[in-house]
């Protein structure tokens, strides 16, 4: 067996206690990285929210026009609602006629005569008083109009004597007092749906005398 020389193992000696000591040191290094890598806190990304930008001009929405109607589609009659309030009596001035006697004098002013008429059913009573009147000649008198109201089973007759008439009721003859008075009494009380049992006469609110 060979021996080396002395200085020569030296040298091998001294190369191999550096390549050690480079080894531990990489070693270490590597070592040291990792335990820094281990230990260090996670940490959170945060992603950057957008700023709003003041001069952007926000779009409106498109609407979309409302459907065209199909002539074809007819709205549905509304029917009548239950219940309602009828009113089954005829009003002032309704054109539903009904029949109703008017009496007027004869020509010896004796007896009245009652003749059929056709009036108005919701003005019956006025206009039957005023046919009374139509026929009834009375010369140089003159009515502006008339009023008949009831008071229970009493018919007040007002009548309005005309500023321009040339005679008062007092002046009026027993026959044209009977012609006049007589046949609207005997209408009002002749009529029986009108349920009339008396009659009253007044001028302009106040109760004739005769």
């Amino acid at each position: 067996m060979v021996r080396l020389p002395e200085s020569i193992q030296m040298r091998i000696s001294q190369l191999a206690s550096r390549r050690r000591a480079s080894f531990y040191a990489t070693g270490l290094a590597l070592t040291l990285a990792m335990v820094a890598t281990g230990c260090a806190p996670d940490q959170a990304v945060v992603e950057p929210t957008p700023s709003p930008n003041p001069d952007a001009v926000e779009t409106p929405k498109e609407t979309e026009p409302p459907a065209a109607k199909d002539p074809a589609i007819k709205d549905e009659p509304i029917g009548a609602q239950p219940n309602a309030p009828v009113d089954k009596q005829p009003a002032a001035g309704s054109d539903e006629m009904v029949t109703v006697s008017v009496y007027t004098i004869d020509d010896q002013c004796n007896d009245f005569v009652a003749q059929p008429v056709e009036v108005p059913s919701g003005a019956a009573m006025n206009e039957a008083v005023g046919k009374v009147m139509s026929e009834t000649e009375l010369n140089a008198f003159k009515l502006d109009g008339y009023q008949v109201n009831i008071d229970g089973s009493t018919a007040i007759v007002d009548m309005q004597l005309s500023p321009g008439s040339e005679r008062q009721f007092v002046s009026l003859s027993s026959c044209e007092q009977r012609s006049l008075f007589g046949g609207v009494e005997e209408t009002l009380l002749n009529n029986s749906s009108w349920d009339v049992d008396s009659v009253k006469f007044t001028n302009a609110g106040k109760e004739l005398v005769l």
